[in-house]
């Protein structure tokens, strides 16, 4: 849930309605300067994302409250252990604390890339980030403190798998992947019963690849097909 400059003006704002003051929405923000993430939490999934799709940057967003400076401003994040499954340079690009708020900027990003092919296909991963107090800046309201950046590469296997797994036998997402990355799109059960054998074609076309391609793992059935 964003958070905006707003929340810290609504006690002031009450306060010059109870004295009778005219109260403006352009009244400056006095006070320390602090600093928010703008949620609590992001989430992303590769699930369906064509095999193709190897790496994904999520974009953490963080937010100032109080006016921009002429000059770039320092603030520090670090990474909560206890709340952290993922791994830095593994399942993600390793991050640097020490960051910057640029010059003339209210709110800036931290890029977090994510790369897929290490990912466990059942495990949702979690990296919890934590706002550190610095010299230019203060935390802000609780909530905005920390964020936790999950992704996952889950994909559960289809109810009509087994219907075709005499061709493809043991489900593995990679295979599903690689064929949402061919046929356009995932498919239901009506998908398969209306254009089965088109189906298996393009099917044919993610068995070849992982035979082409056996650094994956990926193996199918030493099987006739009708196609």
């Amino acid at each position: 849930m964003k958070r905006r400059t707003l929340r810290y003006l609504v006690p002031v704002a009450a306060l010059l309605a109870a004295a009778g003051c005219d109260y403006k929405e352009s009244f400056p923000y006095q006070g320390d300067e602090l600093i928010d993430f703008t949620t609590d939490s992001l989430y992303f999934s590769f699930g369906k994302e064509p095999f193709s799709v190897t790496e994904k940057t999520m974009e953490v967003g963080v937010e100032i409250v109080g006016s921009p400076v002429s000059h770039d401003r320092g603030y520090r994040i670090r990474i909560d252990p206890l709340r952290t499954t993922a791994q830095a340079g593994l399942h993600y690009d390793a991050l640097e604390e020490t960051r910057t708020i640029p010059a003339g900027a209210s709110s800036t990003t931290i890029p977090v890339r994510v790369h897929r092919l290490e990912l466990e296909d059942e495990t949702v991963y979690t990296l919890r980030l934590e706002l550190v107090e610095t010299e230019d800046f203060r935390l802000g309201v609780i909530e905005g403190r920390a964020v936790s950046v999950c992704f996952t590469n889950r994909l559960d296997q289809p109810d009509w798998w087994t219907e075709l797994s005499h061709w493809l036998g043991e489900y593995n997402v990679r295979k599903y992947q690689k064929f949402i990355e061919l046929w356009g799109s995932p498919i239901t059960k009506e998908d398969i019963e209306e254009n089965k054998y088109a189906i298996l074609r393009v099917f044919k076309e993610v068995k070849l690849y992982f035979e082409e391609n056996p650094v994956y793992g990926v193996t199918f059935p030493d099987v006739e097909w009708p196609v």
